[in-house]
């Protein structure tokens, strides 16, 4: 099993690793739970596949044959659906440069606004340090800072 720490080291060996020990869930149990938080540490639905697709460590067509392999066609669709929705949307992102040009103005005027406004700059703190006075949002933002 791979360590949190390990995680941080994105390896085509760490990707291999979780390709298989992550398949048993590639299945008709990912489409009923993969949209659900269950807490911290419990995220059995999250393949953590991400920076090891990204970076080309592993391969898609790895992955979806992984899931098939294990489940067949029909339990893995939504799984290989949401590899293949990936993929897309990436390429839908990189014929649209406009896009990203768009969202990096607007992180500008957010960042501008987090320095010139001490009221925003102190609400956005607080979201990041998980005090917000929302128990639900708190405890994922602990999540966050903790892992």
């Amino acid at each position: 099993m791979l360590s949190q720490e390990n995680y941080l080291r994105a390896t085509r060996q760490a990707g291999e690793l979780i390709i298989r020990e992550f398949s048993a869930r590639m299945g008709s149990d990912y489409e009923r739970q993969r949209n659900f938080d269950f807490g911290p540490g419990k995220h059995n639905y999250v393949s953590r596949l991400s920076p090891y697709l990204r970076r080309r460590l592993v391969l898609e067509s790895e992955v979806v044959q992984a899931a098939r392999d294990r489940h067949g066609s029909k339990a893995s669709e939504k799984f290989v659906q949401e590899v293949f929705w990936r993929t897309y949307f990436k390429g839908w992102l990189e014929l649209r440069p406009d896009v990203w040009r768009q969202y990096c103005g607007g992180l500008a005027e957010v960042l501008s606004c987090l320095q010139t406004n001490p009221q925003y700059r102190a609400c956005v703190e607080a979201a990041e340090e998980g005090r917000t006075g929302l128990a639900y949002f708190e405890a994922w933002a602990q999540e966050l800072i903790q892992t």
